[in-house]
């Protein structure tokens, strides 16, 4: 019988590898404003597509440049990295079900938190807008509500293979984890001439 716990320690190592591959693309009506991996986020600096570093290159001075590049780190990518990180250490640590179940919850609960980074970005891309639009008095404040709408509905936020790759390595962890609390306990039942059970 495969050792499943080994299993799913590979592929919580491979989830947290995939952090490095592509994660999101930040576009608007087609056009690519900005992307990056996993840890990009976690860091706060995305790429900025060649448009875009070219009209900052153009119109933007040096002050304008470090205040687009600030870093704003994506707590919930560090948080799932963290969490992913720690069910893998914690593996190593504890017994064998003890072991599974660890790599079980983290692994639930890392999916949970790839998928709240971009619930956050979004959030905070809409709030945002919402500053912009309050700023200005009379017409000027109509017209930032009207512009910041339409960039609003034009802006996109996609998932890239890299997130995926760490979600179906997640996916994978959390199966093989579950099958080491389930198919042991079907065995010793088995081997132990269970009366009733469908197994001989």
């Amino acid at each position: 019988m495969p050792n499943f716990n080994t299993l799913a320690r590979f592929a919580k190592l491979a989830a947290l590898l995939c952090f490095f591959l592509p994660w999101i693309l930040v576009s608007c009506s087609g056009n690519e404003i900005a992307h990056g991996s996993g840890w990009d986020m976690m860091v706060g600096h995305l790429h900025p597509s060649d448009q875009i570093n070219g009209l900052q290159s153009q119109f933007g001075n040096e002050h304008s440049q470090r205040e687009m590049n600030r870093p704003a780190p994506e707590i919930f990518a560090i948080a799932a990295f963290a969490v992913i990180a720690l069910g893998l250490a914690l593996s190593f640590a504890l017994k064998k079900r003890g072991a599974a179940m660890t790599m079980l919850a983290t692994s639930v609960l890392g999916i949970a938190l790839c998928f709240g980074a971009f619930a956050h970005i979004s959030a905070e891309m809409n709030n945002q807008f919402e500053r912009q639009e309050k700023k200005g008095h009379g017409d000027e404040n109509e017209l930032r509500r009207q512009i910041g709408e339409q960039v609003q509905s034009a802006l996109r936020i996609e998932k890239l293979e890299g997130f995926w790759a760490t979600i179906i390595a997640l996916v994978a962890a959390a199966v093989l984890s579950g099958a080491t609390l389930t198919i042991p306990a079907r065995g010793a039942m088995a081997s132990a001439g269970c009366p009733g059970c469908p197994w001989p």
